[in-house]
């Protein structure tokens, strides 16, 4: 029986944090037509810190040490400060579709980086369920894709990037720390760390709100604020659970939902190369094996 069947105390979580984080872009592609960059991530990660303060101080916690403290800063400036800065800015200049599909990458990215980090590689299979699931990440972009990005496509890759590397050290975060505290800490961080660019933004245009509509501002601090920090907890419960090379194979189901919820709320369009690719995704997953998992 392979690993995503019988790990189900860590893929379910995983999975369903992917179904948010997809349904994310399409929400937040939404919210900038209506919203500056800035204050859209600005609003959801207030709403997000402040469900997940609530939470934590209702349960009550720990206060980290000064070691974990700057593991936590480290992990809110990647994720989501720089990550779902650069994504949102991309996604000013791109489809939602086209978001969902780059930010698959991250999946690449995290195996990557997790192989550097640990100094080992997976199985035979493992590699080929992760070429497998690359390339279905590929042809999700249509037959006719090219080399060529744009800044829009750079952002997002940068965005998945910054993620990828926030998987690796949310990986150690939550050994010592329950995934409730490393989560409301991470997005606190990421929420001090966006302030000098909300900020600046005012400064410079004003707060350029005048477009919003009361949807724009609903969906922004239920969706993007409300299900980032469910997506997030979920995903910091999950890593203690498998490696972060299965993580990383796990969060390919991201574009799926994307392509899914930017078709159907916002009218994008998906054609037959796209869904090939999504089949070859859930193929590589399921390519992934227990060597992948252990000791990753």
């Amino acid at each position: 029986m392979n690993v995503v069947t019988r790990q189900r105390g860590g893929i379910l979580p995983l999975t369903i944090a992917s179904v948010l984080w997809g349904v994310w872009t399409t929400a937040e592609k939404y919210s900038l037509s209506g919203l500056p960059v800035m204050t859209v991530l600005g609003v959801s990660l207030a709403a997000a810190t402040a469900l997940l303060w609530a939470a934590l101080l209702n349960k009550g916690h720990q206060r980290p040490d000064r070691a974990q403290l700057r593991l936590l800063a480290v992990l809110g400036l990647l994720e989501p400060m720089l990550g779902y800065a650069a994504i949102s800015m991309g996604l000013v200049h791109i489809e939602a579709t086209q978001g969902a599909l780059l930010s698959g990458t991250e999946s690449c990215f995290v195996v990557a980086l997790a192989a550097i980090v640990g100094r080992r590689l997976p199985t035979v299979r493992g590699i080929t369920g992760v070429l497998l699931a690359t390339a279905g990440v590929a042809l999700l972009s249509g037959a006719h894709a090219t080399l060529g990005l744009t800044p829009g496509d750079l952002m997002v890759l940068l965005g998945s990037l910054a993620a990828a590397t926030a998987t690796i050290v949310a990986g150690r975060a939550v050994l010592d720390l329950d995934p409730l505290v490393v989560t409301a800490y991470q997005f606190a961080f990421g929420f001090l760390f966006t302030l000098p660019l909300l900020v600046w933004q005012w400064m410079a245009g004003g707060d350029g709100t005048a477009a919003a509509r009361p949807g724009h501002w609903i969906v922004v601090v239920v969706v993007c604020g409300g299900g980032l920090a469910a997506a997030f907890l979920l995903f910091n419960h999950a890593i203690t659970r498998v490696s972060v090379s299965a993580a990383g194979v796990v969060l390919n189901i991201i574009p799926l939902f994307g392509l899914l919820a930017a078709t159907l709320l916002l009218g994008e369009s998906v054609n037959r190369w796209q869904c090939f690719g999504a089949m070859l995704i859930l193929g590589g997953i399921f390519l992934f094996t227990d060597s992948d998992v252990e000791g990753g």
